[in-house]
């Protein structure tokens, strides 16, 4: 006879069967299906939008560089922006919206946000676009949406380049040639700027130069400039030369030896002065003159020669005036065509003698006898031209001041006398005579 109790199973063994249990306590729980069958039912919603190519989703770049299109465009067009736009453009914040398939491709490199300046109307301030786009989907949102640039005509013109010495020449040398090549460039930009350029300037240090290079071609930068010699600078500024962009030129330099040559200063003077004057001394401005020229030629001349002296014909005093040189062709530097000269002309200094000149007394008391050793006298005289040569004999008054002197014998000296008379010299036959008083 079978028994009717039914067996009972028996309890779960092994490794981590309390675990177990409560594992599968937990998933017969009501909660933990309703759990599962969400996240199940998410799984298959999100495999079935990844697959869907046609669902997009919005992605966002932030600070993204703008770039510009159109420059050589717009020049031609005979406009060009201000603005350093390397500078002043802004970065962009893009909204975009990409396809479910290519969100994690898409990058703010692929939509590439840029100005156009095609869209630039003329001078002045413009307001342009930003525009970008891309194969993985339109921008919904760009900030800022545009950028204002400003704009001018764009100017061509030649200038002309000059080279401008610099620095001290060593001594000795002579620059004879420092010719740029080339000698004009095109300078295109702005016209505010390029209007205002005169020349295109080339420093050239002379102190640079030697002996031991008498021709050379050297590469030098150069500055833009307006007619007061300020600099013009600006990155909107092109220098070209047969549209090869410039950024030196050469200058090619010759030097010549230079040395000091005096001037002859045995003619620098030519006439008399009037009668009765002469030529105390003529002396010029500079005594020597800078002269240049090849080593040989150099070599040879050791005076500069005067071509038209001072003409001091009738002259009665000092002469100032200039006189002309003589140049040469083989010299290679200017010398003065002309030199300040001065003629020293003073009146003539002569003597003159006059014999048999009468000895007179002077001074005498009343009733006294005034008796001379000699009574005539000869009387040579110097001073200036006119006064001495035009004197006479009665002109002259030579006497012995015998005033207060007692009778006796005395040795008294002779006097002479000029009414009116000028500076003059006097010498006498007998400075001395014997004077007796009765």
């Amino acid at each position: 006879m079978m028994d009717e109790r039914r067996t009972k199973k028996s309890k779960t063994r092994g490794p981590f069967s309390s675990l177990r249990r409560m594992m599968g306590d937990i998933i017969s729980t009501r909660a933990f299906l309703a759990v599962f069958s969400a996240v199940f039912a998410l799984v298959v919603w999100a495999a079935f939008v990844s697959s869907d190519g046609t669902l997009t989703r919005q992605k966002t770049f932030k600070g993204v560089t703008l770039s510009v299109n159109g420059e050589s465009a717009l020049l031609s067009r005979g406009y060009i922006v201000t603005d350093v736009l390397s500078e002043t453009l802004p970065a962009v914040d893009m909204t975009v919206e990409v396809s479910q398939t290519n969100y994690d491709r898409a990058s703010a490199v692929a939509y590439n946000p840029h100005i156009e300046l095609s869209q630039i109307k003329g001078e002045g301030e413009n307001e342009l676009t930003i525009q970008a786009s891309s194969i993985y989907g339109p921008v919904v949102e760009c900030k800022p949406a545009t950028v204002k640039v400003n704009v001018e005509r764009y100017l061509t013109k030649r200038v002309p380049v000059v080279v401008v010495l610099t620095g001290e020449m060593p001594e000795g040398l002579y620059v004879t040639g420092y010719d740029p090549d080339p000698s004009v460039l095109t300078v295109s930009g702005p016209a505010s700027l390029v209007s205002q350029i005169t020349r295109v300037a080339v420093p050239l240090d002379q102190s640079s130069f030697s002996r031991e290079l008498m021709h050379d071609r050297i590469s030098l930068g150069f500055e833009l400039q307006n007619n007061n010699e300020e600099a013009i600078v600006s990155d909107k500024i092109n220098v070209n030369y047969q549209s090869v962009v410039m950024r030196s030129v050469i200058v090619e330099t010759a030097l010549v030896p230079m040395k000091q040559v005096p001037i002859d200063t045995s003619a620098l003077t030519q006439g008399e002065p009037a009668e009765g004057y002469e030529l105390i001394e003529a002396w010029t401005e500079e005594d020597s003159v800078a002269v240049a020229a090849e080593q040989e030629l150099l070599d040879a001349i050791t005076i500069i020669q005067v071509d038209t002296p001072l003409d001091i014909t009738g002259a009665t005093g000092t002469v100032q005036g200039y006189l002309r040189l003589k140049g040469q062709s083989a010299i290679k530097n200017r010398i003065p065509t002309q030199m300040g000269v001065t003629a020293l002309i003073e009146e003539k200094q002569i003597e003159r003698t006059i014999r048999s000149v009468p000895l007179l007394v002077q001074g005498a008391e009343d009733g006294t006898q005034v008796s001379l050793s000699q009574s005539r006298q000869t009387v040579q005289l110097s001073g200036g031209y006119h006064f001495i040569k035009n004197l006479e004999a009665d002109d002259l008054q030579v006497y012995v001041d015998v005033s207060g002197l007692a009778p006796g014998q005395y040795k008294v000296p002779v006097q002479v006398r000029i009414d009116n008379a000028e500076a003059f010299g006097c010498a006498l036959s007998s400075p001395e005579v014997t004077v007796t008083i009765r």
